[in-house]
């Protein structure tokens, strides 16, 4: 029995015109069903949250060993350019050839004119602000608070 049919077992079990209950011993068994459901439903959210807290660390720990390698990866590339100086280099298992390719160095980003730069405009929302104006009777257009209720499980 789910917990929506529980919560009508324990309507049925009382009288809707008097509000007596009808049946004391089955409405004890429900309640305690209902608890016994919503402490498992409850340590469950928490192992779910356990896991994903693990998740994440796991993620962060290899976001760290991806970065230490691809560190790796570009000092073993500047090694070889510096040792191969442009020269080719060829065995069974690798080839390593050039590619040429121009870069522009910006010495200077003042001097460079207005025709080269491309102006980039961030918008972010102030929630906070927002939050505080509303609280305080001042109407924000295309804007409003919700209230909730938040559950904590501990």
């Amino acid at each position: 029995m789910n917990l929506y049919e529980i919560d009508q077992a324990i309507l049925n079990c009382i009288d809707t015109e008097t509000g007596e209950v009808i049946d004391f011993d089955m409405i004890s068994r429900l309640v305690l069903d209902k608890e016994k459901k919503v402490d498992n439903l409850a340590c469950w959210y928490k192992t779910l949250n356990a896991e994903a807290t693990a998740i994440d660390f796991e993620i962060k720990a290899l976001q760290a060993r991806k970065k230490a390698k691809e560190g790796k990866i570009d000092d073993l590339k500047k090694y070889l350019t510096d040792v191969l100086d442009g020269a080719k280099f060829e065995t069974a298992r690798n080839r390593i050839t050039w590619l040429p390719s121009d870069e522009v160095n910006v010495v200077d980003a003042d001097l460079i004119p207005d025709a080269y730069k491309k102006e980039v405009v961030e918008v972010k929302i102030n929630k906070v602000d927002i939050k505080k104006a509303i609280k305080a009777g001042i109407v924000v257009d295309g804007a409003s608070l919700t209230y909730k209720n938040n559950i904590q499980i501990k």
